[in-house]
C-alpha cells in the first residue's frame, strides 16, 4: 500500500510534509504535559515537614507552558487535520484518474478477461476505501511511533526500574497486532470479490428487468441476489470477529501494564532513596493511559487498513494488465484514402489455433460500396474489430493505402474509421450532444446535412418537442430502436471519415427508410469507402461487391447475380429469406 500511495502523493507533497510536521509537533506537545505535570508536583510544591507551600514562580511557569503547549497542540491538529484532508482525497483522485486512463488503454482482449462491474469497483469503492484508510489512520500511524519513542525515553529518564514494564508490555501487544493482522487480511480480498459479484448481479438485474419480469422470473432473481448478499455477511462476520479481538486483548495488555506499574511501584516503596514514587507512578500511569490509547487508535484502524490492503491489490492486478495492441503513437504515416486490403488474415481470441478468421484476403478500393454477409457466428463483426485494431490479426497482415493498419498511430485509424453498430449507444445529453460527440466543431450545417443523409432530421424536428435539444435517457430507450440507429448512423457520417461501416445498422429500419438511407449514403458519400454488414440479402444486394462468410471463411466475393448462382451459402441465405417473404 506504501508503495502505491507514495507514487501518487507527488502532486500533494507539500500538504503531505505539513501535515506529518503538525501531527509530529502535536503529539511532542502533547506528551510534554505530564512531563511538565510531574515537575509542577515535585519542585511547585515544598514541603517543610508537617506543612506545604507552594514555589509560585515554577508553578505559574509550568502552568504557562501547559496552556502554551495545548493552545499549540490545538493550532496543529486543526492544520493536521486541513492539510491530510486534501492529501488524501487528492491521492485517491490521482489513482483513480491513473486507473480510468489506464482502462482506455485496454485492448478488448484486456476487457474480455474482466467484468465491467469488477471494475467499476475498482474505480469507485476500492480507491473510496484507500482514500478513507489515509484519512482515519494518518493520525493513529504517526502519533503512535512519535509517542512511544518519546514515552520510553522520558520513562527510562525518569525511572528505569518501572520503565521496564513498558518493554515487557509493547512486544507483547506488536505480536498480538501482527498475527490477527495476517489472519484477516485474505478475508478482506474474499469480501472484495464478493462485492464485485453483488455489483454484477445487480447491474445485471436493472438491464434486464424487462426481461426478468416478462419471464415472472423476480423471485429467482431475488433469491441469487440473497445468496450473495449471505455470502458477503458471512465473509464480513468473519473478518470483523477476528479484527475485534483487538479491543479487548488491548484491554487486557493496557489493566496488565497498569497492574504491573503499581506492583513495580510497591515493592520500590520499600525503599527510601525513592522519595519521588508517588510522582512517578502517578505519572507513569499518565503514561500508560496516553501510550496504549494511540496504539488502541492504531490497531483500530487495521481493520480499514487491511481492507485498503485488499483494494490496493485488485488496484494493482489493473495496472499490471498491458494491452498487447501497441500504439504507434510517434508514427506520421497519414490516411488518405479508404482503400483496405486483407492478405491472408487469420485471427484467434484465445491466442492458439482456435481461429475464428481463416486466411482471409480481399480488397476493398476507395469509395466501394461493400456488402458482407453471412449467417450467425460466421464472424462478421470480427472481421470489422480487426480493422479498427480493437484486436491484433494473428496472422497475416491488414492494409490501408497499401501500408500495415500497425504503421499508423491508433488515433490517426480511429478518427478516420467511423463505426454504427446494431445496438446502438446513446448518452444522457440532448441529441445535438450526442450527434456532435466525434466532432464537437462541427456547424449546425454539417449536423443537418447528416442528419437528412441519415434520414433522422424530419422526426427530430417534427416529432420531438425540443427537436436538436431534447435530452435523451441513458442508451437513448425514450426513442425507438430504429430512430437510435439513424441517430448513431447519423453521429458517425458527421465525423466525414474515410471508412464508414455499418455493422447491422438497418435491422431496424423497414424497407423504405432502409431504401432511403442507402440511396443517400451512395449520392452524398460517394468519396467514402463503405462497409454494410447484414445477415439480410436486400440490404447489401446492390452492393458494388458483397464478402460471404461462412465460419470464418470467405467463401466467395462478387455481385449479387453472380453469388446467386455460383455460391451455395449465399443461394441458400436469399432463398430462405425469399421464403419468407
Amino acid at each position: 500500500m506504501i508503495k502505491l500511495v507514495l507514487k501518487f502523493s507527488k502532486p500533494y507533497k507539500k500538504e503531505l510534509i505539513i501535515s506529518i510536521l503538525c501531527i509530529f509537533l502535536e503529539s511532542l506537545l502533547e506528551i510534554s504535559c505530564p512531563f511538565l505535570m510531574s515537575m509542577l508536583l515535585e519542585h511547585g510544591i515544598i514541603s517543610n515537614g508537617t506543612t506545604y507551600s507552594l514555589n509560585t514562580n515554577i508553578v505559574i511557569l509550568l502552568s504557562s507552558l501547559m496552556i502554551l503547549f495545548g493552545i499549540l497542540a490545538f493550532f496543529f491538529g486543526l492544520n493536521f487535520a486541513k492539510y491530510l484532508g486534501i492529501y488524501s482525497k487528492g491521492v485517491g483522485y490521482e489513482i483513480r484518474k491513473y486507473e480510468y486512463l489506464k482502462l482506455k488503454e485496454y485492448s478488448f482482449h484486456n476487457l474480455d478477461n474482466v467484468s465491467s462491474s469488477s471494475l467499476l469497483t475498482r474505480l469507485t469503492t476500492d480507491v473510496n476505501i484507500i482514500s478513507d484508510t489515509l484519512s482515519t489512520s494518518f493520525r493513529p500511524l504517526f502519533r503512535a511511533p512519535v509517542m512511544l519513542i518519546s514515552t520510553l525515553i522520558l520513562t527510562v529518564i525518569t525511572s528505569p526500574q518501572l520503565s521496564l514494564v513498558f518493554f515487557i508490555s509493547i512486544p507483547l501487544l506488536s505480536i498480538i497486532m501482527f498475527l490477527i493482522v495476517r489472519s484477516v487480511k485474505p478475508r478482506f480480498l474474499k469480501i472484495q470479490k464478493i462485492v464485485d459479484k453483488m455489483n454484477r448481479s445487480t447491474k445485471e438485474s436493472i438491464i434486464a428487468i424487462k426481461t426478468i419480469k416478462s419471464y415472472v422470473k423476480e423471485d429467482y432473481e431475488k433469491e441469487k441476489f440473497n445468496e450473495i448478499n449471505e455470502e458477503n455477511r458471512k465473509s464480513s462476520n468473519s473478518a470483523m470477529s477476528i479484527n475485534q479481538l483487538m479491543m479487548p486483548l488491548n484491554e487486557i495488555v493496557l489493566y496488565g501494564t497498569i497492574v504491573g506499574i503499581l506492583y513495580v511501584g510497591a515493592y520500590l516503596s520499600l525503599d527510601p532513596q525513592f522519595s519521588s514514587l508517588v510522582i512517578n507512578i502517578s505519572l507513569f500511569l499518565t503514561y500508560v493511559t496516553q501510550v496504549l490509547a494511540s496504539v488502541q487508535m492504531f490497531t483500530n484502524v487495521t481493520l480499514q487498513v487491511n481492507r485498503a490492503e485488499a483494494s490496493v491489490t485488485r488496484i494493482n492486478d489493473l495496472f499490471s494488465v498491458n494491452s498487447e495492441i501497441i500504439d504507434n503513437k510517434d508514427s506520421k504515416e497519414v490516411i488518405n484514402s479508404g482503400e483496405i486490403e486483407f492478405k491472408d488474415v487469420s485471427f484467434s481470441y484465445f491466442m492458439n489455433d482456435i481461429y475464428v478468421i481463416n486466411n482471409c484476403s480481399f480488397k476493398i478500393n476507395n469509395g466501394e460500396f461493400v456488402g458482407i454477409v453471412g449467417q450467425t457466428g460466421s464472424s462478421k463483426t470480427t472481421l470489422i474489430n480487426l480493422i479498427l485494431r480493437f484486436y491484433d490479426v494473428s496472422k497475416g497482415e491488414i492494409l490501408i493505402d497499401n501500408k500495415n493498419i500497425k504503421d499508423y498511430s491508433i488515433n490517426e485509424l480511429r478518427k478516420n474509421i467511423s463505426v454504427s453498430f446494431q445496438n446502438p449507444f446513446l448518452f444522457n445529453d440532448t441529441i445535438l450532444n450526442n450527434l456532435k460527440w466525434g466532432k464537437k466543431d462541427a456547424t449546425m450545417d454539417e449536423v443537418i446535412r447528416a442528419c437528412k443523409i441519415a434520414c433522422c432530421y424530419d422526426f427530430i424536428v417534427n416529432d420531438l418537442k425540443d427537436g436538436f435539444n431534447t435530452i435523451l435517457s441513458e442508451g437513448g430507450t425514450n426513442l425507438s430502436g430504429g430512430q437510435r440507429q439513424r441517430v448513431c448512423l447519423a453521429r458517425a457520417i458527421l465525423i466525414h471519415p474515410k471508412i464508414l461501416i455499418l455493422d447491422d445498422s438497418f435491422s431496424a429500419l423497414d424497407r423504405i427508410t432502409e431504401a432511403k438511407v442507402k440511396e443517400n449514403l451512395k449520392n452524398e458519400l460517394k468519396d467514402i469507402t463503405k462497409i454494410v454488414i447484414s445477415q439480410k440479402i436486400s440490404t447489401i444486394k446492390d452492393s458494388d461487391k458483397i464478402i460471404v462468410l461462412e465460419k470464418g471463411y470467405i467463401t466467395n466475393i462478387g455481385k449479387h447475380d453472380y453469388l446467386n448462382k455460383v455460391d451455395e451459402i449465399y443461394m441458400d441465405i436469399n432463398k430462405v429469406q425469399n421464403e419468407g417473404l
